[in-house]
């Protein structure tokens, strides 16, 4: 190619490219505007009213429609209750032993009716030690629970809808296949189902707003078991909007020995202040790998403790004197006590948890002598 017919190629290229590049401009200036359905950009589009449902005073009749009871003066179907209590309470022995019961549509300890339902138990912390209690509670008492589905699977209400999706879903599915309704919904526990939210925030509403979501798609009750705060007094641990949200609280307690369920808010029902007393009774599944007994526990009905009037309850120091003075066949003076203690907690300590244990009644003390309260001691030996 000569220099000449090169330099002709390269203008008709730049020719070519300017042309390209002007009819682009002319198709961008002329494209038509865009077209809206109702003729209104989205920026200046309102949202429509949303429509309320209303109920008139004048129209209501005198008929009574009663809570519908899931467990007579307890729970109600399509309902919200959070069950807490401190580590080792007793709380995830409570929640599986009402759960059985649901399931069988047998009398929960004994005096408690139920309505007969499937219950789906979403084991987030531990769903093998939830089954190993469930083979306790199926050995000691000699039945097989039905309709008990245990979800193994993570569940996280603070990330997004998935889970909470998954789990309606699934229990839709159950329904079809057993044909019978899912009443219960055991969500164990709070903390390990709203992983990445922030305890003490309102990161906490998503949450309750999910699990309202999942009791209204299912229509079954919705128990979630929860921890105790670190001030005792103050209740359940984390946001205080939790409460609010919810229809029943329940705290569980192990006070100098003593096992009790006490039903601190009931929105709809009666029970408000009811206290239900239980212990839990040793059951032995096998033997370890190394030829050890392995034991779990089950709920058995107890005489509800003489609910003491204190603001704290008892400390770890407290527990371990009330343990100590329960075996003792006689009053101990003080200095008997601490010397027991000399190498665990120091004389200020052990006199400081005397008298706040006098004061709560868990202890009594007469002529310089302390002895456990004769009323726990006969509970403590049904």
């Amino acid at each position: 190619m000569t220099v000449a017919t090169k330099k002709h190629m390269e203008r008709i290229e730049r020719t070519a490219d300017a042309a390209i590049e002007k009819l682009s401009v002319i198709q961008a200036n002329n494209e038509p505007p865009p077209f809206y359905p109702d003729g209104t950009p989205p920026e200046q589009q309102t949202a429509p009213v949303r429509r309320l449902t209303v109920s008139f005073a004048d129209e209501l009749g005198s008929e009574f429609d009663p809570p519908d009871e899931l467990i007579e003066g307890l729970l109600e179907i399509g309902c919200l209750s959070v069950l807490y209590g401190d580590s080792n309470s007793g709380k995830t022995f409570a929640a599986i032993s009402m759960a059985c019961a649901v399931a069988s549509g047998t009398d929960w300890l004994g005096t408690k009716r139920t309505e007969r339902s499937a219950v789906v138990y979403l084991a987030t912390e531990g769903p093998r030690s939830v089954e190993r209690r469930l083979q306790a509670h199926q050995n000691h008492f000699g039945v097989l629970v039905p309709d008990f589905a245990i979800v193994r699977d993570p569940i996280n209400l603070f990330r997004d809808d998935s889970d909470v999706t998954a789990v309606a879903s699934f229990v839709r599915e159950f329904e079809a296949e057993r044909g019978v309704k899912v009443g219960l919904i055991v969500c164990d526990t709070l903390a390990r189902m709203s992983v990445g939210a922030k305890e003490n925030t309102d990161d906490m509403g998503v949450v309750m707003q999910r699990l309202d979501r999942l009791k209204d798609e299912c229509g079954s009750h919705v128990l979630v078991i929860h921890h105790s705060g670190k001030n005792a007094a103050n209740g359940a641990r984390g946001w205080s909007g939790i409460r609010a949200a919810i229809d029943t609280e329940i705290e569980v307690t192990d006070e100098a020995g003593t096992r009790c369920m006490e039903v601190t808010k009931q929105r709809e029902l009666s029970g408000k202040g009811e206290r239900i007393g239980f212990r839990l009774d040793s059951v032995l599944l096998g033997q370890t790998k190394w030829g050890s007994p392995a034991t779990s526990c089950v709920v058995v009905s107890a005489d509800a403790p003489v609910k003491a009037q204190r603001g704290k309850r008892v400390s770890e120091a407290g527990g371990a004197i009330v343990e100590f003075l329960r075996n003792q066949p006689a009053g101990l003076r003080q200095s008997d006590v601490a010397d027991h203690f000399r190498n665990t907690y120091d004389k200020s300590t052990i006199s400081r948890q005397l008298r706040a244990l006098v004061e709560s009644g868990a202890v009594v003390t007469a002529a310089g002598l302390f002895a456990i309260n004769s009323g726990l001691r006969n509970v403590a030996k049904e």
